[in-house]
């Protein structure tokens, strides 16, 4: 068969089935127009300002959505930088930690050792002071012993040595002098 064949085929179809084909009645065709164009008008005042409200909120949320993701990623990104950097630099660092640790140590070491040797001189220098005190202390006490001692053995010399005749004559010149004095 042919395309020739196959439209004539086509045209004697539709001509048979246009014969048995009545026109519609008006009541027909208006009210289920009438019918659509209440349903249109319902959906356009009732139905699509929702869906647009509905999909104008959605819409904002997907925009907000997409800028907070992208805020994020952003940081994400900053932050996956600066640890990179320090990964790289991480021995680097880490060395001038330890010779700033290093640096630190030796000068508190050194500040530690000036202070003692401070306090060291300070100790001498009391420690001196002390034993100079002891010592005079000591002199002091050794000198009061010994006055002690030879008025006790000058009393015992004297009463061993000294008459009642020498006692009396010495207590007449004791009382002479303090008369002359006055």
């Amino acid at each position: 068969m042919n395309l020739f064949e196959v439209f004539l085929a086509a045209k004697a179809w539709a001509s048979v089935a246009g014969a048995e084909h009545h026109a519609p009645d008006i009541s027909g065709i208006i009210f289920p127009l009438l019918n659509f164009l209440i349903y249109v008008g319902v959906i356009y005042y009732y139905a699509l300002p929702l869906v647009r409200r509905f999909l104008r909120s959605r819409r904002a949320e997907v925009v907000a959505t997409i800028t907070a993701v992208e805020t994020r990623k952003q940081r994400a990104k900053a932050v996956l930088e600066d640890y990179t950097h320090r990964l790289a630099n991480l021995d680097q660092e880490g060395q001038s930690i330890q010779e700033l640790l290093k640096t630190e140590g030796e000068r508190e070491k050194a500040r530690v050792i000036s202070e003692a040797e401070v306090m060291a001189t300070k100790i001498k220098s009391d420690a001196e002071f002390l034993a100079e005190q002891e010592i005079k202390i000591a002199k002091q006490q050794v000198l009061e012993e010994m006055a002690e001692r030879a008025k006790v053995l000058a009393a015992d010399l004297v009463r061993r040595h000294i008459s009642p005749a020498d006692q009396a004559r010495l207590v007449e010149e004791f009382i002479q002098q303090v008369g002359q004095v006055r």
